[in-house]
């Protein structure tokens, strides 16, 4: 019975911050169509970005920042963008951009090392190439929208 009430009550906190978080999704957007509409009020950023201040009647704020562009992760040294980033730099090029040689973990990696290294090298290779994951929950609901009850 204690099990059903914590699984009940995250249930309905869960639909109750799923209705919210669409709200505020909502919400932000107004901001930045209100953002939008003052120009003149952007301020620069550090990083070639823009941002608009509005403060509430309570003395909080809200920043809407308009990121300066991305810059590509990478180039390929073979292609059109490397050369054309060459004949632009010129002499300064290689103070700009770093050649990176990667490695990427082959498709079904785990499976791959099982079957063609032995044991315990598979499992200690397996484990160099992994980053620790936090648990997850998820819910199924029924399709009911009802209120959120209350706490049991």
């Amino acid at each position: 019975m204690k099990l059903q009430k914590l699984v009940d009550r995250a249930v309905a906190l869960h639909r109750e911050v799923s209705t919210k978080t669409e709200e505020l999704k909502a919400l932000k957007a107004e901001l930045v169509q209100e953002a939008k509409l003052h120009p003149d009020a952007l301020a620069d950023t550090a990083n070639g970005g823009k941002r608009w201040i509005a403060e509430g009647t309570d003395g909080c704020i809200a920043r809407v920042n308009f990121p300066a562009a991305s810059l590509v992760s990478e180039i390929d040294a073979n292609g059109d963008l490397a050369r054309q980033c060459q004949n632009l730099a010129g002499d300064q090029f290689r103070h700009l951009f770093a050649p990176v040689k990667f490695y990427q973990l082959a498709e079904d990696f785990r499976r791959k090392v099982a079957a063609l290294l032995p044991s315990p090298k598979a499992e200690e290779l397996t484990q160099l190439c992994e980053s620790e994951a936090a648990p997850r929950v998820s819910f199924e609901t029924t399709k009911q929208e009802a209120a959120t009850p209350s706490a049991r």
